[in-house]
């Protein structure tokens, strides 16, 4: 799982300890099967790899999409990318009351 984050990060994963990652990486996975409202299969955990490398590239710029310097402008991120979602919710069990 770390070794997986950091090859996804590429050259950026030098500057995260393997501890913070594999904190990230459970945050995320609890964040997916809490989301899902089931145990993590296959294809959640490696969905969780990415939000873990999502969350890491955000950290100290949580939210920024972009930033213009000349004149002032910043957008910010809403939740996850549309194909990271799109598993989400096909995974997700429906509650039934």
């Amino acid at each position: 799982m770390v070794n997986d984050i950091k090859t996804m990060l590429g050259d950026t994963a030098g500057n995260f300890s393997d501890d913070l990652i594999s904190l990230f990486y459970k945050q995320s996975l609890a964040e997916v099967e809490d989301y899902c409202r089931r145990e993590a299969d296959t294809t959640l955990e490696m969905v969780a790899d990415r939000i873990a490398v999502l969350k890491l590239n955000r950290l100290h710029s949580e939210g920024l999409a972009s930033q213009g310097f000349s004149g002032v402008s910043e957008s910010y991120l809403d939740g996850y990318p549309a194909d990271i979602q799109a598993i989400l919710d096909r995974k997700r069990k429906i509650k039934i009351l």
